[in-house]
Parts: C-alpha cells; structure tokens; sequence
C-alpha cells in the first residue's frame, strides 16, 4: 500500500494536530473552517483572481510557479475575513508548538491565493525550508505552512503533493513513488505541514480549478517570504486586530533571552508606533 496524509476531525485540538506534525510532518484536518468563512474568503477574493491572468500569458512562465496558475500575496488587504484565520487559536497552537523552542514569536512569512488551472504541470517537489539559506536550518522547521483549500482538492485537479515521514530524512534523499501522495480534501480543510516536509502543487488534468490558501509563518528572525509592508496598506493594518498586526511585522522582535538582540525596530523603538501616527 502506497503512502497516506492522516486525516483528523476537525474538533482535534491544536495538541491533537501538532502530535500528528511530529510523526508524519503532514496531517489534513477535515472541515477545519466554516463554510460560510470559506465562502466569505471566496466572494471576496473572486475579483482579484478574475482580474488576474496565468503566468503563461504573462510571459512570466517558470516551472516552479507554473505557467497555468493564479497566485496573489497582499490578502489581508484584499479581504476582510482573512484576519480571523492568520489568528486562529488552534492554529496559533501549533506554531507556538513548532516554531517557539526556536524564537521568542513568529510572523507571517507569507498568505498565498494559489489557483491552479487545467493544463497545470506538476510543481517540482520541494521544502520550505529552502527558502532560506541551509546554515539556518539547524533550527528547523524555519517554517509552518497551512494550505486551506477553498475548493475541492482532488487527484486529478491538482491536489498538493506531498511525501509523508519527509522531515526526518536526510535533505539528500528522494522519495520514491509509492512515498508520494496527494492531500486530497473538501473545502474548508486544512493540510498543515513542516518546512521540512517534501510537497508540490499536484498536476491540473481536470480542467476544473484548485483554489487554495497558503499560510505560512515563520520564526520572528528570520526576512518572510512575503513583503506585507509593502503589500498591506497601512490604513488595513490599522483596523486588524493586534495580534495579526504583530504577526504582520508590527512589532519589535526581542530575542533577548535566546541570546540574541533586539530587530525589526522602528526609530529606535517598536513599529507599532507607526500605527498611532
């Protein structure tokens, strides 16, 4: 029998699913978000998919990104409903779990709209983590990444790949086919997985689209994949909640009792001041 993402209920508990992080480096949480905060996140993002057009035909085509996909950064300033998921308690859970032994918070390193289109190729195989120089992975994961799918996930329409057990390999070795699978699932689940977990945008065949929501948040150290200041307005970052300010980078990062300093300072002071100007 090939390989399988665990599944759990989506009244696990953040414990429940950081116990499945640490065994297999992925879990899907079923039914993880309500249906109408999906379709909130959906009517509201509609318009900025509909504007944009795949990479192809922007001549902007790669095989990482793909010629035949949408993506977008700058959610929170496209739709109100994603504030009450970068803070979601469950989830906050599991990056205190994973991230915290290495930091003293973490942000957002990046939110992703990603549709993937019929005629899609399959993403190269890869690991989060990578995004970042490998001399910093002693403090892996660098990374936490929760791909919220907003449409059906299947086989055939592009389902994430992803290699179970990956993030306790050697960064050398390559999965062999029957370690690979897919994180096939309904909308308003989540598949939650580490940095250092093997995973790829699956293959479109369908011609029926795969939407998804990626985000990721990594140690507060560390430069994000994402630019929110330059891709959030300040008057948006104004109405948020603290806590997703601060997850945002509106907060002075004090790694003073890991041994570290103070970064992310903003005249010689927290970036939250700016705020209040």
């Amino acid at each position: 029998m090939g390989a399988t993402v665990k599944q759990l209920s989506g009244s696990s508990t953040g414990a429940e699913i950081n116990q499945a992080l640490e065994e297999d480096g992925v879990v899907i949480v079923k039914d993880f978000f309500s249906g109408d905060l999906i379709k909130a996140l959906n009517e509201q993002l509609e318009p900025f998919v509909a504007a944009s057009r795949p990479r192809v035909q922007n001549n902007m085509y790669d095989d990482f990104l793909g010629g035949y996909t949408v993506r977008l950064h700058g959610i929170a300033a496209k739709t109100d409903s994603f504030a009450p998921v970068l803070t979601d308690a469950r989830i906050l859970e599991v990056m205190d779990q994973q991230l915290k032994p290495n930091c003293t918070d973490y942000r957002l390193s990046a939110a992703e709209l990603i549709e993937i289109r019929g005629g899609e190729t399959a993403q190269p195989i890869h690991r989060d983590d990578d995004s970042w120089p490998r001399a910093a992975q002693s403090a892996a994961p660098l990374v936490i990444n929760v791909m919220i799918a907003l449409s059906d996930y299947t086989a055939e329409n592009g389902a994430t790949v992803v290699v179970p057990g990956s993030h306790k390999w050697d960064i050398d070795r390559e999965p062999q086919p029957e370690e690979i699978t897919q994180a096939v699932m309904s909308p308003g689940s989540v598949a939650i997985f580490t940095g250092q977990t093997l995973h790829g945008g699956g293959k479109n065949v369908s011609g029926v689209p795969r939407r998804g929501l990626s985000v990721s948040y990594c140690h507060g150290w560390l430069v994000p994949v994402e630019n929110s200041f330059l891709g959030v307005p300040l008057e948006r970052i104004r109405q948020l909640p603290e806590r997703a300010q601060s997850l945002l980078g509106y907060n002075i990062y004090d790694g003073t009792s890991r041994g570290g300093g103070v970064i992310n300072m903003y005249e010689v002071g927290s970036p939250r001041a700016i705020l209040d100007q």
